[in-house]
């Protein structure tokens, strides 16, 4: 029997991770492979033969990368496809209280890491026949919000990357995209967004059920964008940065 697409989710136990991991069990016949930086209880039951889950992974060492390298050739033997929901939660703080080990922290975590499994991950995908590649950016990289120069400035490196890497190597049936969110309706950007319009956040499912919509098709011409999503919020637009942001 042909073996099942594969895909490779890493951030798995981020809460929009734990959300596409759902959806990909409920809609999906992917084989999975799933990292976590911490030990990570992942809730969910499935089948081994299907499933292969890492911990303590991280995707800025090389080691770390190269045991996901390791567990994908001898795991997944078809096409598949890479997500990665791997970074650093951010909050608004003004540049000179934000140290540089911080902003260095920052950046590894959203860019280093991408960076780091595309390098290792490619030859395989080649190898295999292609796939799709999804990495996650934020709509503060269009608007260039204040007190988020760390995060945001991770975020446009994402977005560069992705694009350089598609037109790189879609010869080679590689496509790539990036996903520009929005608010989530979690509880950790519900805390740091106390006067946010959370009703109007977007929802995890929702996200991850377009993501994967997107991921599924084949769409060679779909290859080196930005894709917005977002819901409309009335607050949002018809509020000031700092309305939105207030702390007290």
């Amino acid at each position: 029997m042909k073996d099942k697409k594969g895909i490779i989710l890493t951030g798995v136990s981020s809460h929009l991770g734990q959300a596409l991991l759902k959806e990909i069990l409920t809609k999906y016949n992917y084989k999975i492979i799933t990292t976590s930086r911490r030990p990570n209880d992942l809730k969910f039951n499935i089948d081994s033969s299907r499933h292969l889950h890492l911990n303590r992974i991280d995707l800025t060492k090389e080691a770390c990368l190269g045991k996901l390298k390791k567990a994908a050739s001898s795991f997944i033997k078809n096409k598949f496809d890479i997500i990665h929901s791997v970074g650093n939660f951010w909050y608004h703080v003004p540049f000179s209280d934000y140290p540089i080990e911080q902003a260095k922290v920052m950046m590894e975590s959203h860019y280093i890491t991408l960076y780091g499994v595309c390098y290792e991950m490619l030859p395989l995908m080649i190898e295999n026949g292609g796939g799709h590649i999804i990495a996650f950016s934020c709509n503060s990289v269009r608007y260039n919000y204040p007190n988020m120069a760390a995060f945001t400035s991770a975020k446009a490196a994402v977005e560069t990357f992705i694009k350089c890497l598609a037109n790189e190597y879609s010869k080679y049936n590689i496509v790539a995209n990036a996903m520009a969110l929005a608010s989530l309706q979690t509880d950790t950007v519900k805390k740091s967004k106390p006067y946010g319009d959370f009703d109007n956040f977007m929802s995890l499912k929702k996200v991850a059920k377009t993501v994967l919509k997107i991921n599924n098709e084949e769409l060679s011409y779909l290859n080196g964008n930005v894709i917005n999503l977002f819901q409309y919020s009335d607050s949002f637009y018809n509020a000031g940065y700092l309305e939105r942001n207030r702390l007290e």
